[in-house]
């Protein structure tokens, strides 16, 4: 298992919003040679949902940013920004 640790930043936890991140950055992983930890920050800025997605994995370390006005959304950007970066590097 995979070290993902979310954070909920002016933002009320939610247990869904929670799973869909986890689910999402473990996919992550299947890029990856080595394993890896993320640190997921989720946040309400102004009016706007922010997600923040550290990854490292062995040497690697990553990290993709997004805010739009619907937190999965956000979270499926900030992945998405990951898996192109991953690939970069290969």
């Amino acid at each position: 298992m995979n070290n993902i640790s979310i954070t909920f930043r002016h933002v009320d936890p939610s247990d869904a919003i929670k799973a869909h991140a986890e689910e999402k950055v473990q996919k992550l992983q299947r890029f990856l040679r080595q394993p890896m930890t993320a640190r997921v920050t989720l946040s309400l800025e102004k009016l706007e949902q922010g997600a923040e997605i550290r990854i490292s994995s062995g040497g690697e370390h990553l990290e993709a940013h997004e805010v739009c006005e619907d937190m999965y959304m956000a979270i499926d950007r900030a992945v998405q920004k990951l898996e192109r970066q991953i690939s970069g590097h290969k």
